[in-house]
């Protein structure tokens, strides 16, 4: 109900006006939500009803061990993958976190090294997505890690979003957190979400990418890998294997396999967000044969199942590409950098990540997306063994053009590549003859022509074949170098391993006393496929051929003072067997059917040799074993004894992680993900911190911490007397300092409850024209009321409120000029009195600009100089300010001030009347 001193009346109603108004406050609704969808519709994707109430199929945190197609926009990205997932979408259904170009970071990481940052993985394909086993064990401290490795990375993250998968780098060897758990594929989880904020750390063991290390890798796999990773759908496997087969048929490797299949992807097919929902059956084959261009899903997915196709091992693995470089060893992950891709098993190695997806496309799609947003963006990644591609303003750690490098350093097929392209329907008819005519001589009636399926390279496994007139010979003996290999069967092939010497000779021993003849080899460049001619029957010659015989050496682990390392042989791909192993000239260990051999690198810094050799094949790389160095600076500008110290641990100009630091011979921490780590220096004039690891200290002396204090102290002791003279000179003593934080705690407190009681009242007339607007818009909607009633309302309120702030101006004028020093104003009388005892007091002084002066300088000029009485004076100097700067009660200090200026003005008589006395010596003489 409204009160009577409402400026609102009654009037009648008129509809006409109600209408008209309803229609205008409808057209204001209108254009406000307009000007507020882009505000409450986040990233301009979802609607304003998307924006504010979840949907019920979305479940924003995902329980792990649930099934996961990415949420709606990817809110988690792949910070929640579930234990099964689904393949492709369109980019308007925003279904998969893949497509998303969400540039608000996920998560930062600070590293030793860049990577991919895995989430999750999966093992079976159902034609739609993929399947996991959902049975992970509680984290115990340690992880297990099967399979050679290469390099240790230390690494610190911190989620910007809630995540129930922890990122981590393959393969995770402990992690920092309790109440984890862990998956048979390696992805830590959590089995509540982790909220934004989280921190942890981790170690890695990271396996070898080295292409020449894989290239030796066989087929010989273990049962259960093989059996579980291997598995197609029987629809899928009748379409997608012939095709495989006939693409990778010149592989003679797995890791050959697993490049050809990669180069196939990235050379016939784009990237790119924007494509169509996949069928309902087969993703892979769909994106085989039917599409032109996908995302990782896609390429990811079909990578995977060729492989398997092959019966080579493969699993669907998700997480984060690498993200921007925001600092020094610190990784920006967003939202757009979630990524899927494929690791694969490599026999004697283990699983090894392989990135079908166009990286330099992806890298662009994401640079487009950050510039759309008003940000820069560079970055740079290496997604399978051998190749790095980069986007932006290269870093001093990545390639300085925009290429993409493949496999051994070459550039991977392209849109700019000018190979031919392979598409699905064009692979020939499979006869095994891609590289025939290429250097071959075609034989001649009576000739015996060899063929080898493969060039000949030391050490590698061939098959020879000998037809005459284009029919197998059978029973005809092959020697190689001498050495029989065998007899020819009736296909007229026989098998045998090249010799280790400089060059071979291929001799064929004619069945049914047919002349003996030899043959030479072609060049090894000449091409895959190859056949000679040799002489006519009755005739009879030797010819040789040079072999190459350089040996590349590889060495795969942490090569550093004491590390273990493994050292792979090979020449052209072939791995040297029963080779010598050479450590600056000592045999150390003999290679396997691998070619490979383990070695234990020296305890001292320095280049080391390592050699490998067998007969006429040799070859040797230097490794580098870097020293380890230590430098720290002072957190403070200066070193203080029980002041902080930053140790920085290098080799080689790389930070040393997880190395102890020690202060005078005490271990006190571990270097983090930087190398870096905080420790305090002891109560000494001098110290010592050593840093150790891999067998080696390296130390470093801080001296000079006491004459650094010493330092320290004189300079704050210089601030202190300069302090303390300043305060004398202004006369500001103990008891001024107390009053003066006396005052401003009073003031504080004053301050507070004025902000208090202002707030109330607003609060109180705030509720009170509420009440009145209410009952205002019910009588208009009620018809009680017109808008015109309500407009003569509104314009008398803003009338009475104008007239109001007028009065209060006016009354604040007349309260400033009544508070001049008239002594008639209303003014306590006590505080005139203090203020006229003052104005008395400052008469007798000499000074002549004394309002330039402080009270305390005031009153101790009046003492040194004028010779005032000195209590009277301190007692008028007191009273003044405790009044006027204090905020005291004056009546207090009245009588005490009219006896003081008594005193003084009494002395200032005496004073004037000796004078007087004495000032003019020859006074009343003629």
């Amino acid at each position: 109900m409204v009160s009577d001193d409402s400026p609102f009346e009654d009037v009648s109603a008129d509809r006409d006006y109600l209408r008209v108004l309803l229609t205008a406050v409808c057209v204001v609704a209108v254009v406000l939500a307009t000007a507020m969808l882009p505000v409450l519709s986040p990233g301009g994707t979802q609607s304003p009803m998307e924006s504010l109430i979840p949907l019920p199929q979305e479940n924003p945190f995902g329980e792990a061990g649930g099934t996961s197609t990415g949420g709606s926009g990817g809110q988690l990205g792949a910070l929640n993958p579930g234990s099964q997932t689904s393949v492709g979408g369109s980019l308007d259904s925003g279904d998969s976190p893949y497509q998303s170009q969400n540039t608000e970071p996920h998560f930062t990481v600070t590293s030793s090294e860049p990577a991919y940052w895995r989430t999750g993985a999966y093992e079976t394909y159902t034609g739609t997505g993929w399947d996991g086993r959902a049975d992970p064990q509680a984290y115990e401290g340690a992880m297990a890690v099967d399979g050679m490795t290469d390099s240790t990375v230390d690494y610190e993250v911190r989620l910007a979003k809630s995540a129930t998968s922890l990122p981590t780098v393959w393969r995770p060897k402990s992690v920092s957190r309790e109440n984890v758990l862990v998956t048979e594929y390696g992805a830590v989880t959590s089995e509540r979400p982790l909220p934004a904020g989280t921190t942890y750390s981790a170690t890695s063991v990271t396996p070898p990418d080295d292409p020449e290390v894989l290239q030796t890798s066989g087929r010989d796999y273990p049962d259960e890998i093989e059996s579980r990773y291997t598995g197609v759908p029987a629809s899928t496997s009748a379409q997608v294997g012939p095709f495989t087969d006939r693409l990778t048929e010149d592989s003679d490797s797995p890791y050959e396999t697993a490049v050809t299949i990669e180069q196939w992807l990235e050379a016939n097919k784009n990237y790119s967000l924007n494509v169509s929902q996949p069928p309902e059956d087969d993703v892979a084959t769909e994106f085989i044969f039917q599409m032109d261009e996908g995302y990782c899903e896609y390429f990811a997915t079909s990578m995977a199942v060729m492989l398997r196709s092959q019966d080579i091992p493969a699993r669907y693995v998700v997480g984060y590409s690498t993200g921007e470089r925001t600092g020094q060893n610190e990784y920006t992950v967003r939202g757009m950098n979630a990524h899927a891709w494929v690791e694969v098993y490599f026999e004697g190695v283990g699983w090894v990540q392989f990135d079908p997806t166009p990286g330099r496309e992806r890298l662009e799609s994401e640079q487009q997306a950050m510039q759309n947003s008003s940000q820069e963006y560079s970055a740079s990644e290496s997604g399978s063994p051998g190749e790095e591609f980069a986007v932006g303003t290269p870093t001093d750690e990545t390639p300085t053009d925009e290429t993409t490098t493949g496999v051994d350093g070459q550039e991977s097929q392209s849109e700019e590549s000018t190979g031919t392209e392979t598409s699905a329907d064009e692979t020939g008819d499979g006869d095994g003859a891609s590289d025939s005519g290429e250097g071959q001589t075609v034989s001649e009636s009576g000739e015996f022509v060899v063929e080898l399926n493969r060039t000949a390279t030391p050490g590698a496994a061939v098959a020879a074949t000998v037809t005459r007139d284009g029919a197998p010979v059978e029973g005809a003996d092959v020697s190689f170098n001498g050495e029989p290999v065998g007899t020819t069967g009736p296909d007229g092939t026989v098998s045998g391993t090249v010799p280790y010497d400089d060059e071979l000779t291929i001799t064929v021993d004619a069945p049914d006393d047919e002349a003996s003849l030899a043959v030479p080899s072609v060049p090894r460049d000449s091409g895959r496929s190859f056949a000679v001619a040799g002489p006519q029957a009755q005739q009879s010659t030797n010819a040789s051929y040079e072999l190459n015989t350089t040996v590349s050496v590889s060495v795969t682990g942490e090569q550093v003072t004491g590390g273990e390392v493994t050292v792979t042989a090979t020449v052209d791909g072939v791995p040297v067997r029963d080779g010598d192993v050479l450590l600056d000239g000592e045999q150390v260990a003999t290679t396997d059917r691998q070619g490979r051999a383990a070695v234990t690198l020296p305890t001292e810094p320095g280049n080391v040799s390592i050699a490998v050799e067998r007969e006429a094949v040799s070859g040797n790389t230097t490794v580098a074993l870097e020293r380890l160095s230590v430098a720290t600076t002072p957190t403070l500008p200066l070193a203080l004894p029980v002041s902080g110290q930053t140790v920085n641990a290098t080799m080689g100009g790389e930070p040393v992680t997880n190395a102890t630091v020690a202060v005078g011979g005490e271990p006190m921490t571990r270097t983090g993900a930087t190398g870096r780590a905080t420790v305090g220096l002891p109560l000494a004039s001098s110290t010592t911190i050593a840093v150790s690891k891999y067998g080696q200290t390296a130390t470093t002396t801080v001296g000079g911490l006491f004459v650094n204090a010493a330092a320290v102290a004189a300079a704050l002791g210089a601030l202190i007397a300069g302090t303390v003279v300043g305060a004398r000179r202004r006369n500001v003593t103990a008891e001024t300092l107390w009053e003066w934080l006396r005052s401003a705690r009073e003031l504080a407190v004053g301050a507070l409850v004025g902000v208090a009681v202002v707030l109330d009242d607003l609060l109180g007339r705030f509720r009170t024209r509420l009440a009145f607007t209410l009952t205002a818009l019910r009588d208009l909607l009620a018809g009680r009321r017109s808008p015109a009633a309500l407009l003569d309302a509104l314009r008398a309120w803003v009338d009475t409120r104008l007239s109001a702030a007028g009065d209060a101006a006016s009354g604040a004028v007349t309260a400033v000029s009544a508070t001049e020093p008239n002594g008639d104003d209303g003014t306590p009388a006590a505080r005139v009195t203090i203020r006229e005892a003052w104005t008395r007091f400052l008469t007798h002084v000499s000074l002549r600009r004394y309002w330039t002066r402080t009270p305390g300088e005031i009153a101790t000029h009046a003492i040194e100089r004028d010779g005032l009485p000195p209590a009277a004076v301190r007692t008028v100097r007191d009273a003044f300010r405790a009044v006027e700067y204090g905020q005291r009660d004056p009546q207090e200090h009245v009588a005490a001030v009219e006896d003081a200026i008594r005193t003084i003005e009494a002395a200032a008589r005496q004073q004037s009347g000796a004078t007087d006395d004495t000032d003019d010596p020859t006074e009343g003489r003629a």
